[in-house]
């Protein structure tokens, strides 16, 4: 076989290897569901929280004060193309809710996020 048949073949096998990693991600980002923690019921304190969901992560540091949640921290965000989830931070603060649009663009980073999020305010109830 010549050198230009085998880079043929092995393209086609990196091709078909991502292409199934990206199906599995993708069926994993929509499956993941976003459980709504009440607020209200979250110890004053501050919380660290953090989702993998490969080849996107996120971890974050959360603080609640007095049943309101007053600020997020974006401690680390890995992820690939569009970049921006971190915009769903003060969309958070502002709901007081897990409950908001994912940013556009940044679906599967959002709900990522969002996770981590969740994982947070757990640990305070």
């Amino acid at each position: 076989m010549t050198t230009m048949k085998w880079l043929r073949l092995a393209l086609a096998g990196v091709v078909i290897f991502v292409a199934l990693g990206g199906c599995a991600f993708v069926q994993k980002i929509n499956k993941l569901m976003i459980e709504n923690v009440p607020v209200q019921q979250v110890k004053d304190g501050t919380y660290e929280g953090s989702t993998l969901i490969f080849p996107v992560t996120a971890s974050v540091r959360v603080t609640v004060s007095g049943g309101k949640i007053t600020n997020i921290v974006m401690l680390s965000h890995g992820h690939g193309p569009g970049h921006g989830a971190d915009a769903i931070l003060p969309r958070v603060i502002a709901a007081q809710s897990l409950e908001v649009d994912a940013v556009s663009g940044a679906t599967y980073s959002s709900k990522v996020v969002l996770k981590a999020i969740e994982t947070a305010l757990k640990k305070g109830q």
